[in-house]
């Protein structure tokens, strides 16, 4: 039975792998919502809509041999990637992440696939998919509230976005009076994204069945910049050994979302905190 679970849900990870694929790589415009909901996936190369049977996840670019059956142009590896990395996010939810119930699992489904896909979203773009970002912070707000009282959530909420938000503005400070530039080294798109983190950080508490405080949050709350900051360095490491030797953007959104979920598992690792 749990084979068939893990089938069924990496099938339904690749459509909605599918549908993030196509969220994500159209431009927001006026017409944008309803081309989502109402319009025709084509190829981006001949314009021709796209039958059924080619829009099976993985599958149609198997058939097809990675082309499109009209104009035989080569398809973009980038929508069977997200689609099976999509597929892989709802199986490894399932069968790591923590839940007590079902519609707690599914929860942590939306939670993660929104996760995926602004990690997609920020490496090719450098920004938050607003969207996603929406409807990630709606279901987080949804969640914990259901599990635990607001003035925690608050807490959390208020001591992220305060202390990022002062790392935002110490950073821009530090580049203009540094370097002479109006520039910033901390984005936006990190605060914005640490308000979210804010709503989900009691996860942390709760699944490593730690004492919530105030202190133990900031306690929480510097574990956690330090290890998104290491993760950030390594990849810009790993980064400056590749081909191309254009400058480039390295962003710490995908750092943000990976030190959340490695101290979901592991916090009992970094830090020693009242039961």
């Amino acid at each position: 039975m749990n084979i068939l679970v893990i089938i069924l849900l990496f099938i339904l990870g690749t459509i909605f792998g599918s549908f993030g694929g196509l969220l994500i790589s159209r431009k927001w415009d006026k017409k944008w919502i309803k081309f989502i909901f109402f319009g025709r996936s084509k190829c981006d190369n001949c314009k021709k809509k796209l039958s059924s049977l080619e829009l099976v996840p993985i599958l149609s670019f198997l058939f097809q041999k990675w082309k499109c059956s009209s104009c035989w142009k080569k398809l973009s590896n980038f929508y069977w990637i997200v689609e099976l990395l999509s597929g892989l996010i709802f199986v490894l939810t399932y069968l790591f992440f923590p839940y007590n119930w079902t519609l707690e699992l599914v929860f942590w489904i939306a939670i993660n696939w929104s996760f995926l896909f602004l990690i997609i979203f920020d490496i090719q773009k450098h920004e938050l998919h607003l969207p996603i970002r929406i409807f990630l912070t709606v279901v987080s707000l949804i969640f914990a509230l259901l599990k635990l009282e607001i003035s925690i959530i608050l807490c959390s909420i208020l001591g992220f976005v305060f202390t990022f938000t002062l790392i935002y503005l110490f950073a821009k400070q530090y580049v203009k009076i540094r370097f002479g530039k109006n520039e910033e080294w901390v984005w936006q798109w990190d605060v914005y994204l640490s308000l979210t983190i804010g709503i989900l950080f009691w996860l942390t508490f709760y699944y490593n069945n730690t004492s919530f405080s105030i202190i133990n949050l900031f306690d929480f709350i510097i574990i956690y910049i330090i290890l998104s900051s290491v993760i950030w360095l390594i990849y810009s490491i790993f980064n400056m050994f590749t081909k191309t030797k254009q400058k480039q953007i390295i962003p710490f959104v995908p750092a943000m979302i990976f030190a959340f979920w490695w101290l979901i598992f592991f916090a009992d690792f970094f830090i020693k905190l009242p039961k």
